[in-house]
């Protein structure tokens, strides 16, 4: 035989199946007579709430978060019952300032410290507000006349029934009013003895 020159070794290399660790295993790669499984479809996601949605000066809607939507309606509660107590406030002060105006009658500015027939006027309205809290009476047209002393300190210090309708109830009810006027009655000018006399009537008081 002719010499051919040097024998030449050729290695095949399966890039198909690599070769694994443990044959009995298998081979990392599928062959072609394996079927693949049919891949499982997930399920679909829980439907969330939409986020709520504002829109920019542009015209373009941005998404809000809920978080920010719950915050934004508890400041809306907490202004609106603000607003509330503050006008519940308001209606409270009106009506207080109505009652006190009310109140102020004969002499809104009187003080009491006037002398003459101020005074006199400032002790009618005093009477005045008292009786209208303690009128009662049972006849028909009652009336009480009273003269009243008031010493320096603005006490009443004697109180004359001079004339009546001779109802007693109704005596009763204008005694009442002068005690409970005696409690907001100030001293009369330059703490001078005063003394007046007032008619009660079902319809009010009168100066004498």
């Amino acid at each position: 035989m002719p010499d051919t020159g040097p024998v030449q070794t050729t290695y095949y290399v399966d890039v198909v199946n690599l070769p694994v660790a443990d044959p009995r295993s298998g081979s990392p790669t599928q062959t072609g007579n394996e079927e693949t499984p049919a891949p499982q479809t997930p399920a679909p996601p829980a439907m969330a709430s939409p986020p709520a949605v504002s829109r920019k000066p542009d015209g373009k809607k941005t998404a809000i978060p809920e978080s920010d939507a719950a915050a934004f309606q508890q400041r809306m509660s907490k202004l609106e019952g603000k607003l509330d107590s503050q006008r519940q406030a308001e209606a409270f002060e009106a009506l207080r300032r109505k009652v006190s105006a009310r109140g102020k009658v004969g002499m809104p500015r009187g003080t009491g410290t006037e002398s003459g027939s101020d005074y006199t006027a400032y002790l009618h309205s005093r009477l005045k507000d008292a009786f209208r809290q303690t009128i009662s009476f049972q006849s028909k047209n009652p009336y009480v006349m009273v003269r009243l002393t008031i010493d320096g300190d603005g006490r009443i210090i004697r109180t004359r029934i001079e004339k009546s309708s001779g109802d007693k109830v109704f005596e009763l009810s204008v005694t009442r009013a002068i005690t409970l006027a005696e409690q907001s009655i100030v001293p009369p000018p330059n703490h001078k003895v005063y003394e007046g006399a007032f008619v009660f009537k079902p319809q009010g008081v009168v100066q004498k």
